[in-house]
């Protein structure tokens, strides 16, 4: 209920709200209305097809294999954005919020991730919303962030491959200068002490997971 509400939000305050195949499924439900909907459009209804079409959303049928929905969505949105005047000076093209991101199968989950990691250095914002948590990426593009929270909250740190010279402030558990590797060593349920937490990292890929304070 909490998700349904933030996507309800944060649709009605977008520019560009569009769905990745069956996403439309669950925007009906919601009652909420696409600009786009975007993939290969094989998980979604003709029913629900008919109806955003009477509704005069653009529905884009993309039949590359060689990208899952996600991608097709994400694609899409940067193209739009590319095409804003706003967007001229080719520097962080807008914010991208993503709901529905890590589903039932743990391969379509990890190859979501993936995808949102290729795009993190695209977007000046991609976070990813999901059953209480929020999730983003660090780069060496883009090394750091500021999390507002409430003390208490739990913070995992995920290395996707390696993530090098970490520096952490105002968490339970700080790192300084340290390296986490998947298959190796991860920093899962980190607690913070102090808002905000400030995370950095120098090279490699890490994955910020802000879980909602109970």
């Amino acid at each position: 209920l909490q998700d349904e509400s933030l996507t309800r939000e944060l649709a009605s305050q977008s520019n560009l709200f569009v769905c990745a195949d069956s996403g439309a499924e669950h925007a009906r439900k919601l009652g909420l209305t696409p600009h786009a909907i975007v993939g290969d459009l094989d998980s979604i209804t003709s029913e629900t097809l008919n109806y955003f079409e009477n509704e005069h959303c653009e529905i884009l049928r993309v039949s590359d294999q060689e990208s899952n929905d996600f991608e097709k969505a994400l694609a899409y949105i940067l193209n739009e954005f590319q095409n804003l005047e706003s967007a001229e000076k080719g520097e962080g093209l807008g914010s991208v919020f993503v709901f529905g991101m890590t589903g039932g199968r743990t391969d379509h989950t990890l190859a979501n991730f993936s995808v949102m990691l290729r795009y993190t250095d695209r977007f000046e914002n991609l976070i990813a919303f999901e059953h209480g948590a929020k999730h983003q990426f660090l780069t060496a593009a883009k090394n750091s962030c500021r999390i507002e929270c409430e003390i208490g909250t739990t913070i995992s740190l995920t290395p996707f491959g390696k993530a090098v010279g970490i520096v952490t402030g105002n968490l339970q558990y700080p790192l300084l200068r340290e390296t986490l590797c998947l298959g190796s060593r991860e920093g899962v349920s980190n607690i913070s002490t102090v808002s905000p937490v400030r995370i950095s990292i120098e090279s490699g890929a890490l994955l910020v997971t802000v879980h909602d304070h109970e």
